[in-house]
C-alpha cells in the first residue's frame, strides 16, 4: 500500500521556468500572509489556463510549514509504506490537476505491485485538495471509484464551497489567501480554481427577505463585479458543473466533476472527515438585491458567523451524510491543521485500519472509565454538529 498526501491552495511551491535560474514565485522568501507575490501580474493566467508572456509556471515541493508535520508523522508511523506528496498549481481548473494526479495513481499502484506490495491506496487530504481527490476518484473509475482505495482522510474540505472565495473575487481580499488591492483582485479573478470553491450549501447567500440566493448564477452577483470586466462568468458556470455535475442549471461543463456524495457515503467505513472547530466562520452572506447604486451588493461586513468552523471552512460544508465526521475544539486556524497534533493522530490511526476514536481531554474524576468513545458517521442534520466535537 502507498498514502497520497494531497495539498490545499497555495499549498505548493510555484517556480517560474522560463528564467534560466528557475525563481520561486510562491511563496517568496520573507513573503508575509496575505501576499501572494512582490508583482501579482507576473502571477496572472490569461485565461484560467496559461501563464502571461515571459513566465512559465510549474509546481515545486509542498509548503513544508503546512503540510511538512503531518507528512513526517505519517511516514514515521506507517513505515514501510511510502508517503508521497502531489503537488499542483493551484490556480487553475481542478480538473487538470485530477488528470495529472490519475497518472501518478496508475504509476504508484504499478510501483507497489513491482515490490510485491498490495497496491490499494490511501488518500490524506487537505482543504481544496480534498475537492481535487473526488474529481480524480471519478475520473480515473466511475463505477467502483474507491475498488482499489483502502482509507481515505479528508481534513477540512470545503466541498460546498467557502466564503474566502466570494470574498476574494469582490473585495480583493484581506483574509490571507491572496493580497490586498486591485490588482491582487484583478489576478484572483483569473482563477478558475478560486470560483470553484463559491459557497453552496443552502442559506449559504440569502436575500433581504431570507431567500436563498445561488451564487453559481452569474447574474446573482454584485453589479460592479460581474460588469467590471475582470470577473469571468464562465469561469463561476464551469464550478457549477464541477461541484454540481449533471444537475448544474447555468450552462458550464466540466470534463472532471467531483464524486458524489453517495459513493462516498456507500464507502463509509473507507472514508472519514476530520474538520477544525472554535474559530468565528462566516457561514451566511446578505445579497442586498434592491441597493440601487449597486445591484445585489454583497454585505460581507454583516456576514452570519458561527463558531462550527476553522475560520476559512465552515463544518456543514465539509460534512456528508452517512460519512465519519470528526472535529476539534480550538484547533487553530485553516491554514494550520495539519500541524495539529490531534488531527496527525486520528489521520495515523485512521490510515492503520483501527476505528476513530473520539480522544478528549481526561480530568481526575474521568480517572476510572475506561469506556472509549468513537466518532461516527454524520446524520445529516446541522443541530448534531456539536456532537462530533471533542
Amino acid at each position: 500500500m502507498a498514502v497520497i498526501f494531497i495539498p490545499g491552495i497555495k499549498g505548493t511551491e510555484l517556480v517560474d521556468t522560463y528564467p534560466l535560474d528557475h525563481p520561486q514565485r510562491w511563496p517568496t522568501p520573507g513573503t508575509q500572509a496575505g501576499d501572494m507575490i512582490e508583482s501579482p501580474r507576473e502571477f496572472a493566467l490569461i485565461d484560467g489556463r496559461h501563464d502571461t508572456d515571459g513566465h512559465w509556471m510549474q509546481p515545486s515541493r509542498l509548503v513544508h510549514q503546512i503540510c511538512g508535520p503531518m507528512i513526517n508523522k505519517l511516514r514515521a508511523q506507517l513505515a514501510p509504506e511510502p508517503v508521497y506528496a502531489f503537488g499542483y498549481d493551484w490556480r487553475k481548473p481542478l480538473e487538470e490537476a485530477a488528470l495529472r494526479l490519475v497518472r501518478m495513481l496508475d504509476d504508484v499502484a504499478a510501483r507497489e505491485r513491482a515490490v510485491g506490495r498490495d497496491a490499494e491506496l490511501k488518500f490524506v487530504t487537505h482543504s481544496m485538495g480534498g475537492l481535487l481527490l473526488r474529481s480524480a476518484l471519478a475520473l480515473r473509475n466511475r463505477r467502483e471509484p474507491l475498488a482499489d482505495v483502502s482509507r481515505v482522510v479528508f481534513i477540512a474540505p470545503p466541498f460546498r464551497g467557502a466564503m474566502g472565495s466570494p470574498y476574494a473575487l469582490v473585495a480583493g481580499e484581506t483574509d490571507d489567501w491572496f493580497g490586498t488591492g486591485p490588482d491582487y483582485r484583478k489576478v484572483t479573478r483569473g482563477f478558475p480554481s478560486v470560483y470553484q470553491m463559491t459557497p453552496s450549501w443552502p442559506g449559504a447567500a440569502v436575500d433581504e427577505d431570507g431567500k436563498h440566493v445561488d451564487l453559481f448564477d452569474p447574474a446573482n452577483w454584485q453589479d460592479s463585479v460581474a460588469q467590471g470586466g475582470s470577473f469571468q462568468a464562465d469561469f463561476l458556470r464551469n464550478a457549477e458543473a464541477f461541484v454540481r455535475d449533471r444537475k448544474a442549471r447555468h450552462g458550464g461543463c466540466s470534463q472532471a466533476p467531483m464524486l458524489g456524495d453517495a459513493a462516498l457515503a456507500t464507502a463509509s467505513d473507507k472514508v472519514i472527515i476530520i474538520c477544525g472547530s472554535g474559530q468565528p466562520t462566516p457561514c451566511k452572506l446578505p445579497v442586498l438585491t434592491r441597493n440601487r447604486s449597486n445591484r445585489n451588493w454583497f454585505d460581507f461586513a454583516h456576514m452570519g458567523i458561527d463558531a462550527r468552523g476553522d475560520g476559512r471552512v465552515w463544518m456543514p460544508s465539509a460534512a456528508i451524510e452517512g460519512v465519519t465526521l470528526a472535529a476539534f475544539a480550538d484547533s487553530g486556524e485553516h491554514a494550520l491543521l495539519c500541524r495539529d497534533e490531534r488531527v496527525n493522530h486520528l489521520t495515523a490511526q485512521w490510515l492503520s485500519g483501527r476505528k476513530a476514536v473520539a480522544l478528549r481531554p481526561r480530568l481526575p474524576k474521568d480517572a476510572a472509565k475506561r469506556q472509549r468513545r468513537y466518532f461516527r458517521p454524520w446524520d445529516g442534520r446541522i443541530e448534531s454538529l456539536d456532537t462530533h466535537i471533542v
